[in-house]
């Protein structure tokens, strides 16, 4: 949901509607194409996870304006002041829904994903916050392998998951690998970490698969998820991150 389209459109809508005199003044058609196109992108964007208001607003976007003739070929059109007071109020539920909410799953977002995307995806960047929080995860771990292995040639991307945390000879230890619990824990953290480098780090690479909010939401919490994970490596194997920024 971008929060930022919906305060847009309807900081349009309220300026509009408290002009003076606003019932008997005719509405010029930019103001009318802005305000029906904007709330068409937002019916778009919300209409997964708010599909009956994703459908009011597609209803009160055909409902908003009424045409009046001034003459044989002249057309003044006016503001439907009931359309306008239920466009207002819907965008205001929207706002009100973010504002409750937008902070809560944050609290369970490491804070290095967090600074990464956060911004990205309140400002509607689903695709871009996601991205970023995967990268910021292959940069972590590339600074990691140049505090352990200063010198050498840094891996990228599934090749630095492998290498750093590989299941024969790790720089990196999640856990004790001498245990089947242990050997199984490295393989799998190596194995997500090497997977979420190849299929999800630049997700607008990928066919151009549209990601939703609910998509990037998921991204971010399992990237976040990695990361503290990576805290508890760096924690067990007694690396000290001095390349860290």
């Amino acid at each position: 949901m971008d929060i930022n389209k919906i305060n847009t459109v309807c900081c349009w809508m309220r300026n509009l509607s408290n002009q003076p005199n606003v019932l008997n003044m005719p509405v010029s058609t930019a103001d009318v194409t802005n305000i029906r196109e904007g709330l068409l992108i937002i019916a778009k964007d919300i209409e997964r996870e708010q599909p009956v208001l994703s459908n009011q607003l597609m209803t009160i976007k055909n409902r908003l304006f009424r045409e009046v003739p001034a003459s044989w070929n002249t057309i003044h059109i006016y503001i439907n002041p009931f359309a306008f007071g239920q466009g207002i109020e819907v965008l205001d539920i929207l706002l009100a829904q973010n504002f409750n909410r937008q902070d809560d799953w944050w609290q369970l977002i490491h804070p290095k994903i967090t600074q990464a995307s956060k911004k990205l995806f309140l400002d509607g960047s689903y695709a871009n916050a996601a991205c970023d929080a995967f990268i910021e995860i292959n940069d972590r771990v590339k600074r990691l392998f140049q505090v352990v292995k200063p010198g050498e040639d840094v891996p990228d991307g599934d090749a630095a998951m492998k290498r750093v945390f590989s299941t024969k000879n790790p720089l990196i230890e999640f856990c004790d690998r001498s245990t089947d619990s242990g050997a199984n824990t490295q393989k799998g953290f190596m194995e997500m970490l090497a997977g979420a480098m190849s299929a999800l780090r630049n997700p607008k690479a990928h066919a151009n698969i549209p990601i939703d909010r609910n998509d990037a939401m998921r991204r971010l919490i399992f990237a976040s998820m990695l990361m503290y994970k990576i805290d508890e490596a760096v924690q067990f194997s007694k690396i000290s991150e001095t390349l860290d920024v």
